[in-house]
């Protein structure tokens, strides 16, 4: 087609990235066997991303197996306990009078030996003959609910118990996620230097401390043509493409300068948390945000915003006060 002769004839394109949890945020103490399994591994293949983070230990609290089902509180020995129940005939583990077994792990080094158990850690719920079913600790179980829907009576503030203080913000592009994490000098450092919180007896710091794994699930733009400065934001100098004809015209509106697996998109969210958060133990704080290297603007996009899909979270620093944490992202882009 014929070229086009106005030379203000431009676009504008900015970007979405849509990032989720891909797992339950589990203790530093967890994490060391849980990364053995496959089944794991399998789930957090692809995050890219990761928070390590800190809160009051959070235990299962008067725990107790009858009739086809389990109550328990969901407790921290600061918040009001949240009562649970859960019917392990109604969401399918077993049939009706079929025979399961609950086995309760404790903190504590000597367990109850009756009902109701108290400091419980994790339930493992196993059919009569041994067959796995299910493993619950109190982040799983409300991870579960509030993003899997887990089918279960939860009564009380639920995110009470998913505040987290940010230590460290990483990112895992060039390897696995738990190769990463394997031996991490930040992740000792912060084990070594930061003590449990918790007031329980049984608080120890690799219980407390946890880890965040996401992943970037997807990209979505916003295209302005031609370029007026309707979707130009304070902050953000416009990249403005010339665009000679229409052919030119429909490849810049239907085609995406990036996959959403792209090493732009992991340290764009990266840049993006650490400079609103600015957790204590990262050295970099971006504060030239968002001229960064290596980010979405060096792929030609002028801003970008992140969504977070199925993170239930709470999150803060000395920086910055407990929010969703969306709205942590929300804040910097706007």
């Amino acid at each position: 087609m014929a070229e086009n002769d106005d030379e203000n004839w431009y676009g504008v394109k900015g970007a979405q990235i849509h990032a989720a949890l891909r797992y339950p945020i589990v203790s530093a103490y967890e994490f060391e066997f849980l990364k053995q399994e496959e089944v794991v591994r399998e789930r957090i293949d692809n995050c890219t991303v990761y928070l390590i983070v800190q809160r009051r230990l959070t235990y299962f609290d008067n725990v107790v197996a009858e009739d086809g089902e389990l109550r328990f509180e969901i407790a921290d020995g600061l918040h009001t306990p949240v009562q649970c129940r859960v019917g392990l005939t109604e969401i399918g583990l077993c049939g009706p009078g079929e025979e399961v077994e609950v086995e309760v792990q404790f903190y504590k080094a000597n367990p109850d030996t009756a009902q109701p158990y108290r400091d419980v850690g994790g339930l493992r719920v196993k059919k009569a003959d041994g067959t796995f079913l299910v493993w619950w600790t109190p982040q799983k179980f409300l991870y579960e609910v509030m993003v899997n829907r887990l089918t279960a009576d939860v009564v009380g503030d639920a995110y009470g118990f998913l505040d987290f203080r940010v230590h460290y913000i990483g990112q895992a592009f060039s390897q696995k996620v738990w190769k990463r994490l394997t031996g991490h000098e930040k992740m000792q450092s912060i084990l070594t230097r930061e003590g449990p919180i918790g007031a329980s007896a049984e608080a120890r710091a690799p219980f407390e401390i946890s880890l965040m794994l996401l992943d970037i699930v997807g990209l979505t733009e916003a295209c302005e043509f031609p370029h007026t400065g309707h979707l130009d934001r304070p902050g953000y100098a416009p990249i403005r493409h010339r665009l000679d004809d229409d052919d030119a015209v429909v490849t810049f509106v239907t085609q995406q300068f990036v996959s959403h697996r792209d090493a732009a998109l992991t340290r764009e969210l990266e840049a993006l948390l650490i400079r609103s958060l600015q957790p204590s133990y990262n050295e970099t704080l971006f504060a030239n945000y968002p001229n960064i290297t290596g980010g979405m603007r060096s792929k030609g996009y002028t801003w970008t915003d992140i969504v977070l899909e199925q993170t239930p979270a709470l999150l803060f620093t000395d920086h910055h006060p407990l929010t969703l944490l969306n709205k942590v992202l929300n804040a910097v882009s706007e």
